[in-house]
């Protein structure tokens, strides 16, 4: 257990996280999403962003972006470790499209451990509907230190 990591109900530490815990989410990716993604990232693309450019494209359709995709899978995390971790390293591969509807599942797997960091790295899997990958990689969380939570409510006890 990390010294510097306070005792608080449900909050996930290293030391709970066995390799081979794994955790799978399913969203079905909406429009809305994606329109508001492209206007937040300002990655307005017409072929992620306008039907009638992407139409015309090898895609025949809407293409979701694939760091959308990718936000999916700090979703899983969270689900996974709980507010206890920080996202700090990612590797990926996009192997397929992500429409407008599809829904994917999300899976990420702790596959190792790298205790002198306390750093959990975690193979990362998306597929489709039709079970076909469309994202892969590695993924590393850190465990955060709350020393600082710890003098803050301290103090103000």
């Amino acid at each position: 257990m990390n010294a510097n990591t306070p005792n608080l109900p449900g909050l996930l530490r290293f030391d709970d996280v066995d390799i081979g815990r794994t955790q799978t989410i399913v969203h079905t990716v909406t429009e809305a999403e994606v329109d508001a993604f492209g206007n937040l990232s300002g990655d307005l693309n017409p072929l992620h962003m306008e039907e009638a450019f992407a139409v015309r494209s090898p895609f025949g359709r809407r293409v979701v972006h694939g760091l959308l995709t990718a936000a999916l899978v700090s979703a899983a995390h969270t689900e996974l470790t709980g507010p206890g971790f920080a996202y700090v390293g990612q590797e990926l591969r996009f192997l397929g499209p992500v429409y407008i509807g599809d829904t994917v599942t999300i899976n990420v797997c702790v596959v190792e451990k790298k205790p002198a960091k306390r750093i959990l790295v975690m193979d990362t899997t998306v597929r489709n509907q039709q079970g076909r990958v469309v994202l892969s990689g590695l993924s590393a969380l850190k465990e955060l230190r709350f020393d600082h939570a710890i003098a803050a409510r301290t103090a103000a006890a």
